[in-house]
């Protein structure tokens, strides 16, 4: 009788443990709250070579958005990548024109990125005021011999 106690016991045991180590793993992932949660803003779509030629091409549709405080975001392209990771990639000059259409605040960010096999591109601070956010991205992307500017793309961001 004493082993099917200790077997219960145990198993009561560790499935008390995984509760709270699954409560506390979803607390952890909760964070701060909902605030900062980031959101997927489409842009229409920017093109581009990249200037090492044979290479993917430059082409993204949509921002990464997250929120950093009352009126502020950061925006990060995430989509950009390069097959020439061994001669280091190139280097992506972002440019983000921004108008707010609430407070009728205008601003420009500028951002380089190193692009490589992984996704990545530029990332911008924005102190916007809350409201809608119309921005229009574009880019000239570099390697050692020459620059090559992209299309610009266009869509509108919510700020809290």
């Amino acid at each position: 009788m004493h082993h099917r106690h200790t077997i219960r016991t145990r198993l009561t045991t560790g499935l008390a443990a995984a509760a709270i180590a699954a409560s506390s793993l979803a607390a952890l992932s909760v964070g701060s709250g909902t605030a900062h949660a980031e959101t997927v803003a489409p842009l229409e779509r920017c093109w581009g070579i990249s200037p090492n030629i044979v290479d993917q091409p430059y082409s993204t549709a949509r921002l990464f958005v997250s929120g950093t405080g009352p009126g502020r975001v950061t925006a990060a392209v995430r989509d950009i990548s390069s097959f020439w990771t061994f001669s280091g990639g190139y280097e992506s000059v972002g440019r983000l024109d921004w108008h707010n259409l609430t407070n009728n605040r205008k601003g420009t960010a500028f951002n380089t990125a190193k692009i490589g096999l992984y996704g990545g591109g530029p990332t911008f601070a924005l102190d916007t005021g809350p409201g809608k956010v119309r921005v229009t991205l574009s880019a000239v992307n570099r390697n050692a011999l020459w620059a090559i500017p992209t299309t610009a793309c266009s869509g509108t961001i919510t700020v809290r």
